[in-house]
């Protein structure tokens, strides 16, 4: 007869490790829901620890304190999007056009789908708009700007001949705005009668329209080159 098979057991420091990844899930979820509920300055140590179900001291162990711990929250968050569901690159040899329509409808997945998803991204992100903290900066460049990074490409390659600095600049905040408006202003647009898509399935023919939009616009700064003067009055 086989002998029972037998499988080792985690040693103290295996235990440890995963003792301390509970934790820090704990509190990470814990916090997270707190600060989008309270924000910032209303929500104590205390009461995240006591959410959490662990002690008081867990915060400045795992991440030095309270802004270490929201710092961490806010960027979890983020950074799990664009893990989940990355910007797709723009390459030399791409139509600038389908690129363009490529990186609205990520964007708009992003903010209408995945983060509404979330059980608290989105208020925690607008009330950091509102109220910024030191966190903002770190979540512009390591999560924002490389998303930005390439929207700007995009928007050079269509500008052309009129590709400058400032306009370029300012035409990536526009296509940005386009987006990120159905989602700061999904409230009102539902009043209007225009609600932003809810699923995934739907998001393509919002972002169909947004990009022939902007397209637009894009193509007469490069052909018209009216960016200083704006368009011509009738």
């Amino acid at each position: 007869m086989a002998g029972k098979t037998t499988f080792p057991q985690p040693g103290p420091r295996a235990t440890k490790r995963r003792d301390a990844i509970e934790t820090q899930s704990r509190l990470l979820d814990a916090a997270g829901r707190l600060f989008a509920a309270n924000g910032y300055d209303e929500t104590g140590v205390r009461e995240i620890c006591r959410t959490a179900r662990v002690n008081l001291a867990a915060v400045r162990h795992h991440f030095g304190g309270k802004e270490g711990l929201y710092r961490a929250v806010i960027l979890r968050s983020h950074q799990g999007f664009l893990q989940q569901d990355p910007m797709p690159r723009f390459r030399q040899s791409d139509d600038p056009a389908e690129a363009l329509g490529r990186a609205v409808e990520h964007m708009l997945r992003i903010v209408l789908v995945r983060r509404a998803g979330h059980p608290y991204a989105g208020q925690l992100i607008a009330r950091e708009l509102r109220a910024p903290t030191p966190a903002l900066d770190e979540l512009l460049k390591t999560v924002m700007k490389p998303v930005r990074k390439e929207l700007t490409r995009i928007v050079g390659a269509l500008l052309g001949t009129a590709n400058t600095r400032q306009l370029r600049g300012q035409c990536t905040n526009f296509v940005i705005g386009l987006c990120v408006f159905h989602e700061l202003g999904k409230e009102a647009l539902a009043r209007f009668g225009f609600p932003p898509p809810r699923k995934e399935s739907e998001v393509p023919a919002l972002a169909t329209r947004i990009t022939a939009f902007a397209l637009g616009g894009l193509r007469q700064f490069a052909g018209g080159k009216r960016d200083r003067r704006g368009p011509r009055r009738g």
